[in-house]
């Protein structure tokens, strides 16, 4: 090798190790090796999210406001104090105008809920205002008054179809010995959002029920709860008074009058035919009736009610006896 060779051979390796350097040297100032980069990378993809969730929930806010703005506008107001009244005198309203006598109308508190969010926020500095500031509250009241199976069966659907927003969340019947009378306790909850009223035409809304008023008129026209009238046959004679005899079926002495949703759980309610005693069977139960046979309530829905005695379950509508199943 001659000098000029040995000369071309020193610069290429000057220029190799020059240019490693040069790599190493961009790779650290561009944190490669000590994880600046890793970190820059990770933060800019949080801040990518957190924008496209940011404009998510700006594009969504107006279906949101929207729908905020149907609740507000079905409320009885803003403030508890005028929540209440209105309550009162609404319910109190709809039982006169269906018919129920002597009805009673108490609200029983209110219960403040808070906002589900409220780990999104901090105990302190500007968004504790946000955490603690509740998201609803809740009204409740109750409804006591008599009236036939009619004027019961019109207030509950009345009350159903009210245009404000509400909850019927407990009913209870109380036939008299004839069933011709029933007490009604009914048990209603509202909400509203503090500070929020609405636009004022809450009473040009229409009512809207889930179910025709026509759907009851099956049920009115049989009164479950009132025992047949006896044939009257004339005589010319004075006869002893009848002595009543239990039917053969223990079952055909107790009808099915009707099922509810009480405060511990659906019951379904049975009348003795001759006797006009009543009982309640609650799912689950067994109950010993006439001291003939063990009664099970296994489920009860609507019109229909299925028992159980002994292995035997049989289904019963509402009116009937229970010797008298459903197919």
């Amino acid at each position: 090798m001659n000098r000029r060779e040995r000369r071309l051979v020193i610069v290429a390796v000057v220029l190799g190790v020059l240019g490693g350097a040069g790599s190493l040297g961009w790779a650290v100032g561009s944190g490669r090796l000590n994880g600046d980069r890793t970190e820059l990378l990770r933060k800019t993809d949080l801040y990518r999210r957190v924008l496209l969730t940011v404009r998510d929930e700006r594009l969504e806010r107006p279906a949101l406001d929207e729908r905020l703005g149907e609740v507000v506008d079905r409320s009885l107001g803003g403030e508890l104090e005028s929540v209440d009244s209105d309550l009162r005198r609404r319910l109190a309203m709809l039982a006169e105008s269906a018919g129920v006598r002597g009805a009673s109308v108490s609200t029983v508190g209110a219960a403040v809920i808070a906002t589900p969010a409220a780990r999104e926020f901090s105990r302190s500095g500007n968004e504790r205002a946000f955490r603690d500031e509740p998201d609803f509250v809740v009204v409740r009241a109750n409804v006591k008054g008599v009236g036939t199976i009619d004027a019961a069966v019109r207030f509950l659907h009345e009350l159903d179809a009210a245009p404000w927003v509400k909850r019927i969340e407990q009913v209870r019947f109380d036939p008299d010995r004839e069933g011709k009378s029933i007490g009604i306790a009914v048990g209603v909850a509202t909400l509203f959002l503090p500070g929020l009223a609405g636009d004022g035409e809450l009473d040009q809304r229409p009512p809207s029920s889930r179910r025709p008023g026509s759907r009851y008129d099956s049920l009115v026209a049989a009164n479950p709860f009132s025992l047949p009238e006896p044939p009257v046959t004339p005589s010319r004679t004075t006869s002893p008074p009848k002595v009543l005899v239990a039917p053969k079926n223990p079952r055909a002495a107790w009808k099915l009058t009707g099922i509810m949703e009480g405060p511990d759980g659906t019951e379904a309610w049975l009348r003795q035919v001759e006797t006009g005693e009543t009982i309640e069977l609650l799912v689950s139960v067994q109950r010993e009736i006439g001291g003939q046979i063990v009664l099970q309530l296994d489920a009860a829905s609507g019109d229909i009610a299925r028992f159980r005695v002994g292995e035997e379950t049989f289904r019963v509508l509402v009116g009937s006896t229970l010797d008298r199943p459903l197919p």
